[in-house]
């Protein structure tokens, strides 16, 4: 990935984990690229250096390994469905930074943030690159209204077999992906977050933002 233009800021050099992190993120960017460990091993971080709020964020991460493979990550994040805008000087969590082969180690790794919506609705970067995660939030906003009716319609355990439904990759794979994976983690019932997750995205909905 060696995206025209762009500057290189070495962020890390020399870590534990035996890894070169470099941000190559076009100059300018509203968002930098850093490593966090959380105690469960290292990860591509977001963190916005802007005076906004951050909607939206589109960023790719790729990791070399002691071989020579190359493992790309794409990292499409719609906080309108998550856990709210990232704000001004926080940190999240953007890409793993797997080797392409169990017991590879890792040695270098390259990010760029190539898209960003700020909550007002302006935005920075390449628009092709957050095109289709713009247009898919109809689809992601139908489908959890769908989640919450059918709860409340039709019983927990076809509200159960709606969440498995979803195709990889698709829209709706990442609303259930994103509510099965925090509702574990913050330990709260999924149909509660996934009622949270609608009124929050209801509320951009009736901004404007989509």
């Amino acid at each position: 990935m060696k995206p025209v233009g762009l500057v290189v800021v070495l962020l890390a050099c020399g870590l534990a984990f035996g890894q070169k992190f470099q941000d190559v993120s076009a100059k300018g960017s509203p968002v930098s690229l850093g490593v966090k460990d959380d105690g469960k091993g290292p990860y591509a971080a977001a963190r916005n250096n802007s005076s906004k709020a951050i909607l939206a964020m589109v960023a790719e991460v790729r990791a070399t390994d002691e071989r020579g493979n190359g493992v790309p990550c794409m990292s499409y994040m719609d906080y309108a469905f998550k856990a709210g805008v990232l704000s001004p000087r926080e940190e999240r969590f953007a890409c793993l930074m797997d080797a392409a082969d169990e017991g590879a180690k890792v040695i270098s790794v390259e990010g760029a943030v190539l898209f960003v919506q700020f909550e007002d609705g302006t935005t920075w970067g390449d628009p092709g690159a957050g095109r289709d995660l713009l247009a898919a939030r109809p689809q992601k906003l139908a489908f959890l209204k769908n989640l919450v009716e059918t709860y409340y319609e039709k019983g927990e355990a076809a509200f159960a077999t709606l969440l498995n439904e979803p195709k990889p990759g698709s829209p709706e794979f990442m609303v259930t992906g994103c509510l099965k994976a925090d509702a574990e983690y913050e330990k709260i019932a999924t149909i509660d977050l996934a009622k949270k997750r609608l009124a929050a995205a209801q509320g951009w909905r009736a901004s404007g933002i989509f």
